[in-house]
């Protein structure tokens, strides 16, 4: 009996746990190192611990009464996110712009977690790729110059994914997670309310056709609702009901048919800047969505995901063609996750698929990964030739205190809307790093300052009259 007994509790060698299974990640640290990994390769750590920020975000870190701090309250009226207002209030302008970028990158990355979730890949490695896919977004990485504007939003879409769990328990406390995190995110930055929408999508895959429809009229009216509550607020701070949109924008409201003609040509534009910065993984894409139709096992799913694709670039057109106005490639922030959809409905299908979801993850994170190394690349470059100038300034007025500190630029380049952000940005990190607000040369001394250019045209800082002048750069090419 006794020997039996041993022999049934003894593990055959079939039943035993395989070496590799028994040497891999823990679950709980699989997403963790996926998104630890990313920072690493993508050399986004570096953007935490030394930023660059650009020309406008720097305000957003800065108190009332600071020098370069724009009137936060006011910028409702043009863009109507008081979510950010609220923010800055409470949080933006205690914290520095490392504070400010290392919010943003970990609200971004329980963002991705989240989404991971709900999408429930069926082991480690696939959730280890496609963890890693969503993270490297090639639309995402154009945010991340904006930490101080943009981390309420991240801290709404992070926010938002982690609490449809508990949302999905109640019908009607679904109801009121779509409204509530669709309005936080118009009143904070508007492209997220479509990643909250694609994560509720994600969730109701196995629902009723019926139930995923009254989800899809829900966000478009819950959008609905958003805007008219940042209407009502700038009718109650400004006696204005609605934005006004600034001239830079180039609005063209839709009044005739040739508005809208002209607006269809402008969304149409943007929308293939869109597929230009996507690249290679559009293509894949398009042939992972195809294989997911072909596949019994992933089909609705498939079918339901690119309707749900539909409803938000319907929605973000409808926008362009009702104002006129083109927000750029980095506002689709549906298009990345749209991106990965196919082929993460892939790794729930038959063996084959599992293994063309996979593939099609890992050619994503390639081109994600590509595309974050060259726009961090660009971005650091220009960051290290500003930083130069800015210790060759406190070294000059080390040197000579009395001084009196100013700007110059090229005129040529002045008068453009890039010189003015490049001279924002130099100016708000010498007073970052030195304490320095410089003004712009007066005329007379634009003047001086132009023959000593022309006699010394290699000098970043220079001394002229008494005065330590720092030469603003051309604008860099990518801006």
């Amino acid at each position: 009996m006794s020997n039996t007994a041993h022999a049934t509790a003894e593990p055959t060698v079939s039943q035993r746990t395989p070496w590799s299974a028994r040497r891999a990640w823990p679950e709980w640290l699989v997403v963790p190192g996926a998104l630890v990994l990313a920072l690493v390769v993508t050399g986004a750590v570096l953007q935490v611990a030394h930023p660059f920020i650009r020309h406008d975000d720097w305000a957003f870190t800065l108190g009332r009464h600071e020098p370069g701090s724009a009137a936060q309250f006011s910028r409702n009226l043009y863009e109507g996110r008081w979510l950010n207002t609220v923010y800055w209030y409470v949080i933006g302008q205690r914290t520095s712009i490392v504070v400010a970028s290392t919010i943003f990158v970990v609200a971004y990355s329980a963002f991705v977690w989240g989404f991971v979730r709900a999408l429930a890949p069926p082991n480690r490695l696939s959730t280890f790729v496609l963890t890693f896919a969503l993270f490297v977004s090639a639309i995402w990485v154009r945010l991340v110059y904006w930490p101080g504007t943009l981390s309420a939003s991240m801290i709404v879409a992070a926010t938002a994914v982690w609490t449809l769990p508990l949302a999905r328990l109640r019908r009607r406390f679904l109801a009121a997670w779509l409204l509530l995190f669709v309005v936080l995110s118009i009143l904070s930055y508007p492209p997220v309310a479509a990643l909250v929408f694609l994560a509720f999508v994600v969730t109701e895959l196995g629902q009723s056709t019926r139930r995923l429809l009254v989800g899809a009229a829900g966000f478009v009216g819950a959008y609905g609702i958003g805007v008219l509550t940042v209407y009502a607020f700038n009718w109650l701070a400004f006696g204005t009901f609605g934005l006004t949109i600034s001239t830079w924008r180039r609005p063209n409201p839709l009044e005739s048919l040739d508005d809208l003609t002209t607006n269809l040509a402008r969304y149409g534009t943007q929308f293939a800047s869109l597929l230009g910065l996507l690249g290679w993984a559009a293509v894949v894409a398009v042939v992972t969505l195809v294989w997911a139709l072909v596949d019994s096992s992933t089909r609705r799913s498939a079918f339901i995901v690119l309707g749900a694709v539909v409803v938000v670039v319907a929605l973000e057109a409808a926008l362009t063609v009702y104002s006129g106005v083109v927000t750029g490639t980095r506002a689709s922030l549906w298009a990345w996750p749209a991106v990965c959809l196919p082929a993460a409905l892939l790794l729930n299908g038959i063996r084959p698929s599992r293994i063309a979801g996979v593939v099609g993850l890992a050619v994503i994170a390639l081109v994600g990964v590509t595309s974050w190394r060259a726009d961090l690349g660009e971005h650091r470059a220009t960051r290290e030739q500003y930083d130069a100038i800015v210790s060759d300034t406190a070294s000059v007025v080390g040197q000579h205190p009395d001084d009196v500190v100013v700007m110059w630029m090229e005129p040529r380049w002045k008068a453009t809307a890039q010189g003015s952000m490049t001279a924002v940005t130099v100016r708000s990190m010498l007073y970052d790093q030195q304490g320095l607000y410089p003004r712009w040369c007066a005329p007379a001394e634009c003047a001086d300052i132009a023959r000593a250019v022309r006699e010394d045209p290699h000098a970043d800082v220079l001394r002229v009259d008494g005065l330590t002048v720092v030469r603003i750069p051309r604008p860099p090419a990518w801006l």
